[in-house]
């Protein structure tokens, strides 16, 4: 029996073995992916000497389908020379983009539940379905920060905060690959490193960050999944920094990555990634942006093998490439396929689909991240609504839609696009591609906009797809307030100037007891599409004439409550100041109708905080609450600071951690860990009183001061948190214990430093909102790994009293 086969043996051993035995053609074509569109076998047979992964894109209507298309596929593509097993990958964000997969809400607001715990469970889910239907990898989570609204792709993240996007993604990872990867699926954190800042706001921009800051924030998320969650994917980014293309990086994709965050998987590219280095003048074509890809720490080109192709084994024949960069690679991919015991049982699980596409949790499970991603964000005595109103208002277009309940990388969103007119012309001559999509055509735009309509086959379509088990908003208040008189009218869209039907939208508010006004934006891709991927706004408000809407509405009837839906976080000074009650819902996903409806009235009580800082307007960018001293808003703390701005205020429109409940709770009895050694822990436990009348969800937040350091530090600096449920009358003691090591930071050497001196401790209910303070001493400074630091303070305990 050859030494591969040996199920004894170690996954790196067995790769070693294996690679031994292997051509350098069979070695390359693990370094490849292929776009399975077609006949399997067909489709296998122009790759003999196997592959490293498929795009098995899942056209059936049924998650049986899916799974029996990618049986075939396993099955043709394993038919080489050693019997080499492929990895299917999948995007899954939201959830698994398969028919019947369970959709969550958009990444945005899964980063405002706060709660680790319920993205670990909905990544238990996403795990459960993938490997039902044969797929071993995800394209997800995406752990980039964001910190500028106008970028299109805000809402995949999960906020402007390293700490909580660190949380959130170790947790994502933890549920999604398993306490075994041979039960789960690799997870593939993207996009490394910086893309969420770029000049402009604009995507595939320059990303004008230092290597202090890379390494301290935008790497932080990267490297607790790695640390604590053992993460075996990355995916570079499509941007630039320090005058050098990450795709094209050793010094990030090898020095970075590798040396010093220990990273042990595999790299895959984002979609023709290699392209780009020949479209910015850094590789003199294809066969060249190869070779640098790959000597840069690139494993696997996806979606297709353009400079991973032939070219590579010329150049190693020509003794232009050394072939131990072919052979790093290809051994990294070998030993992930082991990791995921392919080798031993490469197909998807059939008899496990009732149950990961059936059993009831999946659903609930949903329900349960839509009510936490939920934040009200303004309530004078407005909400909750009584279930006894007599006539309601639904005015919006987002209230009664399918469509706008899904943020983008979900089957809804997938549907439109291959039904759009605007993708096919986006994506022609990108090979593979653009064979998936319709031929280019007419398709009507909104008055006044660029934004395309939506095809009424598209809204045809996803009506009888979804509507039977995904109630829209206007169908989920008939449903909890069967009694009252409920009408409903657009007003206006989500682009555009056509103002025609605000007369009808005024007057149905006149004439109700309570109004519902849903508005916001879109999100996908394609022009149909107010905001997604390569869909940036020099604008962060609301979209086309929906501000004149609000206002429209308000004025005629001020017990209005906005439910805000978008992939960035609401900025109008107008509602903040006029509207009584506001939500921030984000793109709720499948179970979004009901969610909603369920704190509309009182059912769920919301505890959502916002994960990103709101502008109140383009000019304030950047502003968030992890800036250094001195900057921004926290000038104002700063003596003798000589800032502000003319025309407008310099504090944010809504805080970072900000969000409100349908009750009051008071915080008392901080304790803090006096002192510490560099190594050591603090404990901060506090007590939380539920004085109001119903029973709610405090998130109470925990931030840190570094009162005197040897380099700038953050103004404050979210250290930790925790959603603590109390009963009316009663408290909750909550405790926290944080590293030490977790405040370190690069010294003049960039070395990880921990260093001696005074730690402010403030706790509240947002970064502002701050009801006690306490601080504690670290004795002393010691350089240490930073690979191995603390990321964020984890919860010891929890009871009543």
């Amino acid at each position: 029996m050859e030494r591969y086969k040996d199920t004894s043996l170690g996954s790196e051993e067995r790769a070693e073995a294996l690679l031994g035995l292997m051509t350098l053609e069979e070695k390359i074509a693990q370094l490849q992916c292929v776009m399975a569109i077609g006949d399997p076998v067909k489709t296998a047979e122009q790759f003999p000497h196997g592959i490293g992964e498929i795009v098995a894109f899942p056209m059936a209507q049924d998650p049986f389908g899916i799974a029996q298309g990618n049986l075939a596929l396993v099955e043709a593509f394993s038919k080489n020379r050693l019997g080499i097993p492929p990895i299917l990958h999948i995007e899954a964000l939201s959830g698994a983009m398969t028919t019947g997969g369970t959709i969550f809400p958009v990444p945005m607001g899964l980063g405002a539940t706060f709660n680790p715990d319920t993205i670990c469970e909905m990544a238990g889910t996403i795990r459960e379905q993938m490997l039902s239907t044969g797929y071993r990898q995800a394209l997800s989570p995406v752990l980039d920060i964001a910190r500028d609204p106008r970028w299109g792709r805000i809402g995949e993240t999960y906020g402007e905060d390293p700490a909580l996007c660190a949380a959130i993604g170790a947790a994502y990872v933890k549920g999604l690959q398993g306490e075994n990867l041979t039960d789960g699926a690799i997870a593939t954190a993207k996009h490394f490193l910086g893309y969420g800042v770029s000049d402009g706001g604009l995507n595939m921009a320059t990303n004008p960050i230092t290597e202090r800051d890379l390494r301290e924030n935008y790497a932080k998320p990267f490297q607790a999944a790695i640390t604590e969650s053992g993460m075996q994917g990355i995916m570079n980014s499509y941007g630039t920094i320090d005058g050098e293309m990450i795709i094209g990086s050793q010094k990030i994709l090898t020095g970075l990555l590798r040396d010093e965050m220990k990273f042990e998987g595999i790299v895959v590219s984002d979609y023709t990634s290699l392209d780009r280095l020949v479209n910015y003048r850094l590789s003199e074509n294809i066969a060249s942006a190869g070779i640098s890809a790959l000597e840069a720490g690139l494993d696997v080109e996806c979606p297709l093998p353009r400079g991973y192709g032939e070219s590579l084994a010329k150049a190693v024949k020509d003794g232009i490439l050394d072939e131990k960069f072919i052979d790093r690679s290809a051994k990294r991919v070998l030993e992930s396929k082991f990791k995921l015991g392919l080798f031993d049982d490469p197909n998807p699980r059939l008899a496990d689909l009732a149950s990961a596409y059936g059993d009831p949790k999946h659903q609930a499970r949903s329900l349960k991240a839509a009510r936490e991603s939920i934040v009200l964000l303004k309530n004078e005595n407005v909400l909750p609504f009584s279930k006894d109103v007599k006539k309601i208002a639904v005015i919006g277009p987002h209230g009664d839609s399918i469509r706008l309940l899904f943020g983008g990388y979900t089957v809804p969103a997938g549907i439109e696009m291959q039904m759009s007119a605007s993708m096919a012309s986006d994506m022609a001559g990108l090979d593979g591609l653009d064979s998936m999509l319709p031929p280019p055509g007419e398709q009507e735009t909104y008055p006044g906009s660029g934004v395309l309509k939506e095809k009424p086959e598209v809204t045809a379509l996803l009506n009888m797809a979804f509507g039977p088990f995904v109630p829209t908003i206007l169908k989920a208040i008939k449903e909890k307030a069967p009694n009252a008189e409920v009408v409903y009218t657009k007003g206006a869209d989500i682009a555009g100037n056509d103002k025609s039907g605000f007369a009808e939208a005024v007057e149905a508010a006149k004439n109700a007891d309570s109004v519902i006004l849903a508005i916001g934006g879109k999100h996908g891709w394609g022009a149909n599409c107010t905001i997604g991927e390569g869909l940036d706004s020099d604008s962060i408000g609301l979209t086309g004439v929906q501000e004149e809407l609000a206002k429209a509405v308000i004025e005629a009837n001020s017990n209005t409550a906005v439910l805000h839906m978008d992939a960035r976080p609401l900025s109008s000074v107008y509602l903040k100041e006029n509207c009584k009650a506001i939500l921030e819902c984000w793109f709720p996903g499948g179970t979004g109708g009901a969610s909603i409806a369920d704190v509309l009235f009182g059912d769920y009580n919301p505890a959502g905080r916002l994960p990103a800082t709101v502008a109140r307007n383009a000019g304030q960018i950047p502003v968030y609450s992890g800036q250094k001293t001195g900057n921004s808003y926290y000038s104002d703390t700063v003596a003798g600071a000589l800032s502000k701005y003319v025309d407008s205020d310099k504090k944010p429109l809504f805080f970072f951690g900000e969000g409100l409940s349908y009750t009051t709770f008071e915080y008392k009895y901080l304790f803090v860990t006096p002192q510490t050694p560099a190594d050591g822990t603090v404990e901060i436990s506090f007590t939380i009183s539920n004085t109001g009348a119903v029973e709610g969800e405090e998130t109470a937040q925990v931030y840190i001061i570094d009162e005197l350091a040897s380099v700038l530090r953050p103004a404050k600096e979210l250290a930790g948190w925790a959603r603590v449920p109390v009963k009316p009358g009663e408290s909750a003691n909550v405790s926290l214990v944080l590293r030490a090591d977790q405040f370190a930071f690069l010294d003049h050497e960039m070395n990880w430093l921990v260093e001696k001196g005074t730690m402010k401790v403030l706790v509240g209910s947002s970064s502002e909102d701050i009801r006690l303070e306490g601080s504690f001493e670290i004795t002393d400074t010691r350089i240490i790994d930073g690979a191995k630091r603390g990321f964020y303070a984890k919860q010891i305990a929890k009871r009543g009293s």
